[in-house]
């Protein structure tokens, strides 16, 4: 799937910024991509451009012409890197750039700093309660970046669909936002009076979900950092939030029992579905891809799927010994996955609620 769409990729917790590309020494040229020389024999038809790693550690410098594509800056410096086989982008701000764009429709000027990045790559974010988000390879167990606000412990992490951007949720009652690849804070989102414990971006990369202890959920214009609207009903913490795959819906679990479903865009009250079935606390929600289904895990050892249009149970599933903490949907919805504290993950069959393999950790 292309990049440019917000590709999605199965983690716990997170979604998958690429993989810098480490690479040193002269870069090749390719007509329009020159040295520097060159580059002051031409004039102003070319720039000066940065590539540095996530780290921030300089890779190249290229000297490219207006009219030269993304694409031949990533073939430099792919084959200089050896790596040619493996699709190479480069982000600029907190977005990927089109391969198939100019140097000017991309809005580069001259000392721009791009990230040179591998596509794909898992990363995992992992929130610590020193207040510090590390962002881990899978491929090499390194940590690439951290990220600190200082503002107390980190309780939650997501990361946009387009794997630029991370929201963390604090205990001091913020949520935070980040760029993946340059470590920079953008912005604060102030709001809450408790601790917020669930961050979901939407699919779109325009809105934040937030929960938090104060028993409420909120939304919020990611751009401007301001509150669209609140969303009070729960009687206990909000400790899941996640988006439909269209983005028209929210779904919010919580301490009391219940997960609910919101119009995102519909500030009607009608507009909210409550979903009775659970007996305890409500730690993980998700939607399939059709968006038809949703998927809720509990602490009363249970996972139910439930119709997304009237609210009915489809398929309640027990099997764990101790609290499921999360749950996923395959692609089709046909398999639903359960984790739990009994240090066992489940793979059920949606429509028969059979265990089809359980999975030791």
């Amino acid at each position: 799937p292309s990049p440019f769409a917000g590709d999605r990729r199965l983690g716990l917790g997170c979604r998958s910024p690429p993989l810098v590309v480490c690479t040193s020494g002269t870069m090749p040229f390719l007509p329009g991509v020159v040295g520097e020389e060159e580059a002051a024999a031409q004039g102003p038809k070319t720039i000066s451009v940065a590539v540095v790693q996530m780290s921030g550690a300089p890779l190249a410098r290229l000297h490219p012409g207006l009219k030269n594509t993304i694409q031949d800056l990533t073939t430099a410096i792919s084959r200089k890197a050896g790596v040619e086989n493996v699709p190479l982008l480069l982000s600029y701000g907190n977005r990927v750039l089109d391969p198939r764009t100019t140097v000017e429709e991309a809005g580069l000027v001259d000392g721009a700093v791009l990230v040179a990045i591998r596509y794909p790559e898992l990363f995992v974010a992992a929130a610590y309660d020193d207040g510090i988000v590390r962002l881990w390879s899978t491929e090499t167990g390194r940590c690439d970046r951290e990220y600190n606000s200082n503002r107390g412990a980190v309780l939650t992490v997501d990361i946009s669909p387009n794997g630029m951007l991370m929201v963390t949720g604090c205990m001091d009652g913020t949520a935070n936002l980040w760029s993946v690849t340059t470590g920079k804070h953008e912005q604060i989102f102030f709001g809450h009076k408790g601790p917020v414990v669930s961050v979901a971006c939407s699919p779109d990369g325009t809105k934040l979900a937030t929960g938090s202890f104060d028993r409420n959920a909120q939304l919020w214009d990611m751009v401007t950092a301001e509150s669209i609207r609140m969303l009070p009903g729960h009687r206990g913490t909000v400790t899941s939030v996640c988006f439909s795959p269209d983005g028209n819906t929210l779904g919010t679990g919580s301490e009391d029992g219940t997960a609910k479903l919101w119009r995102v865009d519909v500030k009607d009250p009608l507009g909210e579905l409550t979903l009775h079935g659970h007996r305890g606390v409500v730690t993980s929600l998700v939607f399939s891809s059709s968006g038809m289904q949703v998927a809720t895990g509990s602490v009363d050892m249970t996972a139910i799927v439930w119709n997304v249009k009237d609210g009915a149970c489809l398929q309640m599933v027990r099997g764990h010994k101790q609290g499921i903490t999360s749950v996923a949907l395959s692609p089709d919805g046909a398999t639903l996955a359960t984790a739990s504290q009994d240090s066992m993950a489940i793979l059920w069959d949606v429509q028969s609620g059979q265990l089809r393999a359980g999975l030791k950790g």
